[in-house]
């Protein structure tokens, strides 16, 4: 078995996560249309940006859903909806930390 330094692990870890980066850079410029489209419909709704706004990982699910629901004045099981709709689309990504469900924006459309 060969055994790698940290700096050659590190190394490859940074071209594998270029190589990513290009990936995701060519999936993007062959979805643009489809991707413009959705972020045109997204940012016409203010509780969808909203979620997007904050969902930065350090939320639970539920302080996201009552931070949403107060700063914008809709019920709660609105923001839901919207929360579900957006992962679902691969606009948010859901982290489970013990009980806890954190969602972070996937960057998909910015």
């Amino acid at each position: 078995m060969i055994e790698l330094t940290m700096k050659e692990e590190i190394k490859i870890l940074k071209e594998i996560s270029r190589k990513l980066d290009q990936l995701i850079s060519l999936l993007k410029l062959s979805n643009l249309d489809t991707l413009n489209k959705i972020s045109t419909d997204i940012m016409k709704d203010k509780i969808s940006v909203k979620i997007l706004e904050l969902a930065d990982g350090t939320l639970s699910y539920s302080d996201l859903t009552k931070m949403v629901s107060k700063e914008l004045g809709v019920a709660e099981i609105t923001v839901k909806k919207k929360i579900a709709r957006l992962r679902k689309m691969g606009l948010l990504i859901s982290k489970r930390k013990g009980k806890e469900v954190y969602y972070e924006n996937s960057g998909l459309l910015g």
